[in-house]
């Protein structure tokens, strides 16, 4: 499909909803992190940073494939999705659903199961980054951190591609059952991967 020139554009009702599920996944990751044997109070907020980083990149890359291919595109927030968020950061079941990007206008199954294969697909990339720095440079007061984001992002990715519901999965199933497969099997493997490093 023909890809068009098109500004990476952002609505004001927009921007208060990304900023609202930014603040309730940083909560959720602070919930998460801060308990956990850490070294030190950095590398909490560098975990709780690649975890919220991973949450808001997937929904931007989501955004920028859609109006790319000129569709309109805007991240919102899912009332009761949001209020499943505020409460996993004050109990020990963590889900993280606070809203989505919707899509309209000019729509294909071609551009539906791209435009959703791009969110796993940056976790996943990520998640490689991180682990693979990690392996490679071990530094100090941060390794924990890097492979705890590395384990989240690629989670992400993975929960993200059950082919079930409004989930990612069913439109990358839907279009191109090779992609879904070859996204299902990396994030599997790095996810285990990351956190067997834990």
């Amino acid at each position: 499909m023909r890809l068009t020139r098109s500004a990476f554009r952002f609505s004001p009702t927009e921007v208060r909803h990304i900023l609202i599920g930014v603040i309730l996944v940083s909560g959720v990751g602070l919930s998460f992190f801060a308990p956990r044997v850490f070294s030190n109070w950095l590398a909490i907020a560098a975990a709780v940073f690649f975890f919220t980083a991973g949450f808001i990149t997937h929904e931007l890359t989501h955004k920028a494939m859609a109006q790319r291919y000129g569709m309109w595109a805007e991240f919102r927030l899912d009332m009761f999705g949001a209020a499943l968020t505020l409460l996993s950061a004050v109990s020990p079941l963590k889900i993280i659903a606070p809203g989505a990007v919707v899509i309209a206008g000019n729509t294909t199954p071609d551009r539906v199961g791209r435009t959703a294969a791009a969110g796993p697909t940056v976790n996943i990339l990520i998640a490689s980054l991180l682990l693979g720095l990690a392996e490679v440079l071990h530094p100090i007061g941060l390794l924990e951190a890097m492979l705890a984001g590395a384990a989240i992002n690629a989670f992400m990715a993975l929960f993200n591609l059950i082919p079930f519901g409004v989930f990612d999965g069913l439109k990358v199933f839907r279009w191109n059952k090779q992609v879904w497969l070859l996204l299902l099997a990396l994030a599997a493997l790095i996810t285990g991967l990351s956190y067997m490093s834990l």
